[in-house]
């Protein structure tokens, strides 16, 4: 999958030069970025990486005064969700509160309904200006029947699903071989525009199977300006029903009961807790949005491991730390972000921009030089710039990775696999999958600055470019940069419930070696673009 696009360079009748990986660094057709509140301080960025998608970055730093460290990348799947909380039942529906959560081995993790009775009828209202396509998640069972679907009271507009046995009307089965599986979706219409009334009933005995149907939500497809894409924001004093899910401090929760919530939201991050009035679980996997994890928790802006007069220091976020905040600013569409305090919380812009002013110190804590960092984030794209010039004693660096690319090849928690191979210009297609169960030696790639992953995210195509560079601001003479991969960085498999990590670096190099005197700057950048398709 690598691709290549002509250089607007070309001068005097010589050919253009290709762009190494250049597939990979295309804009993947999202248009929006959005902002939240995170644990405890932190802060999560959304960007759109193609239609109905997009990218989860979790920004955190424990101490405060470190600056904000991006850890993870989660793929969500961007769709409005109409749960059991927002339909209307008539007739005999069983309310449920699943025993797992989200895509764990349990049924739907939250509140779900099912019957057996062919009168029993649940209904709901879906509505969005922009064409979308509709779904319905389920539980598939054992005893699964037949659910049949009508929109606006008749089945013109069922267009993707068929009569699957004679019905003498359109339905789904909702039949698994195996008993308590995941959550499933099955699209049932496609091309719809407006409002429209979606109601769903058992339709009868299926066989294998029998007449039991587990439903948890109507779906619909989504973007981040869409209000029903995340769970609403928890509220005070509010009736909510075992299995409601919402959302406070960054954490996503579940009832486990039936009352009316207390005077302050809940704290805890996992676990079962108390609003004071009502308990809730906490869950950083809800159950909607749907993550995959594509790479784990590490860092990826830089890291520096360094010695001063016989003491050494390893800097860089808070894998590292030793970066002190001086100070901090976080833009939205150039406007100072203020966090949304209702809704689903997201604040939804086109480009968000944090600044960092840092000091770098040793592990002493004496200050070795200043640096800015720059991040910039817009649809399907994040770029950092950082220049950081030397105000202390001489800094021998024994290693600077100038960027880094956590990857995860096998999500243990979803039981998927996600990056199936790494590209790097000149060199030969690396297929992760060779490296099963084994800690192989470091894949060196001399001079090479850019990588591209291949993978899949449930039935689409992920691309994830990745690539550094030196600026221009750097005093220190000739610098350059080498890659490397490490492929599998703890020898697992793909199976289990741990997940298969690997990692890319980028780093820099002098000739003599890299050392900063007092006054030296170094400046540097790197950019990770995403689409999904």
């Amino acid at each position: 999958m690598i691709g290549f696009e002509l250089s607007p360079g070309g001068t005097g009748g010589l050919p253009r030069q290709a762009t190494p990986l250049a597939a990979f660094f295309r804009q993947g057709g999202g248009t929006q970025v959005a902002l939240a509140q995170g644990v405890g301080g932190d802060v999560t960025v959304w960007t759109e990486v193609g239609p109905d998608h997009a990218a989860c970055l979790r920004l955190d730093n424990e101490d405060p005064n470190t600056r904000l460290s991006w850890r993870e990348t989660l793929i969500a799947e961007l769709r409005n969700v109409y749960p059991v909380g927002r339909m209307t039942l008539t007739g005999s529906w069983s309310q449920l509160q699943t025993s797992g959560s989200g895509r764990a081995g349990s049924y739907t993790g939250n509140r779900a309904i099912s019957t057996g009775s062919t009168g029993a009828v649940a209904s709901v209202t879906v509505d969005r200006a922009e064409p979308y396509d509709l779904w319905i998640n389920y539980t598939g069972r054992t005893n699964g029947g037949y659910a049949r679907v009508d929109i606006d009271g008749g089945q013109a507009l069922v267009n993707e699903i068929a009569d699957p046995d004679n019905l003498g009307f359109k339905a789904f089965p909702t039949y698994a071989a195996t008993d308590l599986t995941r959550r499933q979706s099955v699209k049932v219409a496609s091309g719809l525009v407006g409002a429209h009334d979606v109601s769903f009933r058992l339709g009868g005995t299926a066989s294998p199977g029998g007449n039991v149907i587990m439903v948890e939500a109507v779906v619909i497809s989504g973007a981040l300006s869409d209000p029903d894409i995340l769970p609403p924001l928890w509220t005070a004093g509010t009736t909510y029903a075992m299995g409601d899910e919402v959302q406070f401090g960054g954490t996503f929760y579940a009832a486990r009961g039936n009352g009316v919530s207390g005077a302050s939201g809940p704290s805890h991050t996992g676990g079962i807790g108390s609003d004071g009035a009502l308990d809730w679980r906490a869950d950083n996997r809800p159950t909607y949005p749907e993550f995959v994890a594509i790479d784990y928790a590490s860092e990826r802006e830089y890291a520096v491991r360094f010695d001063v007069a016989g003491e050494t220091t390893e800097l860089g976020g808070q894998t590292h730390g030793n970066e002190v905040v001086n100070s901090r600013s976080i833009s939205l569409d150039g406007n100072a972000w203020i966090p949304n305090g209702s809704g689903n919380g997201l604040s939804v812009g086109s480009q968000i921009t944090f600044v960092e002013d840092l000091t770098w110190q040793t592990n002493a804590g004496a200050p070795v030089g200043n640096c800015q960092l720059t991040r910039s984030v817009t649809p399907g794209a994040v770029s950092h710039s950082a220049e950081m010039t030397g105000t202390g004693p001489r800094m021998d660096v024994e290693w600077f990775y100038t960027s880094m690319l956590p990857i995860i090849r096998w999500d243990g928690e979803s039981g998927s696999t996600v990056v199936d191979t790494v590209h790097v210009p000149s060199h030969a297609t690396l297929n992760l999958a060779d490296f099963a169960g084994q800690i192989p030696a470091n894949r060196d790639f001399p001079a090479q600055t850019r990588m591209g992953l291949t993978g899949k995210v449930s039935d689409a195509v992920l691309l994830y470019g990745h690539e550094a560079a030196i600026l221009p601001t750097t005093t220190i003479g000739m610098v350059t940069l080498d890659s490397f991969l490490r492929p599998n960085i703890d020898g697992r498999s793909e199976d289990g419930s741990q997940d298969w990590t690997a990692k890319g670096y980028v780093i820099a190099n002098a000739p003599g070696g890299l050392r900063l005197e007092n006054g030296d700057t170094i400046g540097f950048s790197s950019r990770h673009v995403l689409a999904v398709a």
